[in-house]
């Protein structure tokens, strides 16, 4: 299998364009939130992280034998995911220390202590951690991206010293993981550990693809099934309050990433369409991004402009919002992404 499966990509354009509608619940008693699809649309986070470890044991599987084969594999992770995030973040920091001397705040004056505390867990990849505390970050969708880089720092440290046991390493991994999350109560783990949760999908992700290394499948006929039992699980998840029964999810999304890069089926036909493709190319930045279009787009609409909270007005704003981050989210790509982080590369 090549080191690239272009309808996955799509898939994760969507979903993230899905985790924007999730996070536009300013309006909670909205039809445009309070459903069952919109509201548990954060366990794509989870595919997101799946999709992570699929990607990363595909390319990498075989190529961290030592230390410096370690290091060099945290630096290019690194230097893909840092340059947006200390973007956002320092974007994030300079609107909410505006906003405190604004008539349109959200709340009292948060202070430098609270700004110093929440940036540097975030600029860390501290934030899926209790290391400085359990902050929700300024931009709180950052989060998953500390848990991303913890789950490449344990994904390279077994290749590196369990060349050997890694498939048993990672097993262990998992179930150790599984068991915290069980022991919590609680699935949707983020600002506190939230890296358990990461490590936990990230893992089932190594597994999906040793499972397609060694088989190949023909499941095009799968497809749309997948999609609807999908969407069946978040309803039943949803109304029957199943909190913890939202662990069988990353399992679900190791089976759909099987399917979809073992298909030829007409989803995956549109899944490769230029539209999908981009999207997919631009997910890290609209996922970053999305926090700072929703905050900003609802204050002009609803508090600068004074439109009225009705179902329409707020239906229009969430296309605005999805709208406006994808456009913003072309050009971070082009400048930040990619620009900037291949300035970095040839300093470092």
């Amino acid at each position: 299998m090549k080191g690239r499966v272009e309808q996955l990509d799509g898939l994760r354009g969507i979903f993230s364009v899905l985790v924007v509608a999730h996070h536009h619940n300013a309006f909670r008693d909205s039809i445009f939130y309070n459903n069952f699809f919109v509201i548990n649309s954060d366990l794509f986070v989870d595919f997101f992280f799946v999709l992570s470890g699929f990607v990363i044991a595909l390319n990498y599987s075989n190529r961290i034998h030592t230390g410096e084969d370690f290091f060099q594999f945290l630096k290019k992770r690194f230097l893909r995911l840092y340059p947006l995030l200390f973007y956002t973040e320092i974007l994030f920091l300079i609107f909410n220390v505006v906003g405190d001397y604004s008539s349109y705040k959200n709340a009292g004056n948060l202070g430098w202590s609270y700004y110093l505390s929440t940036v540097t867990d975030t600029l860390t990849f501290m934030g899926s951690t209790p290391v400085f505390g359990s902050w929700i970050g300024l931009n709180y969708p950052a989060w998953s991206i500390s848990a991303e880089m913890i789950s490449y720092i344990v994904f390279g440290l077994v290749l590196w010293f369990l060349p050997n046991l890694k498939t048993v390493a990672f097993m262990v991994i998992t179930a150790l993981c599984g068991a915290f999350i069980i022991s919590q109560g609680e699935y949707l783990l983020a600002y506190d550990y939230g890296f358990i949760r990461g490590i936990f999908c990230f893992c089932l992700g190594i597994f999906t693809n040793q499972i397609l290394s060694k088989r190949t499948f023909f499941l095009s006929s799968l497809e749309i099934p997948f999609l609807l039992i999908l969407i069946l699980g978040m309803y039943g998840v949803h109304h029957y309050d199943l909190n913890l029964w939202k662990l069988i999810f990353p399992f679900y999304f190791s089976v759909g990433i099987i399917i979809f890069c073992s298909s030829k089926g007409i989803v995956t036909q549109l899944l490769l369409t230029k539209p999908f493709q981009y999207l997919g190319k631009i997910s890290y930045s609209i996922y970053l991004n999305h926090a700072i279009v929703l905050i900003l787009l609802n204050v002009i609409l609803f508090r600068v402009i004074k439109l009225p909270q009705t179902e329409p007005m707020i239906g229009i704003s969430l296309f605005i919002s999805i709208v406006f981050t994808i456009i913003y989210s072309h050009f971070t790509y082009e400048w930040i992404e990619t620009r900037f982080s291949k300035y970095l590369k040839s300093k470092l």
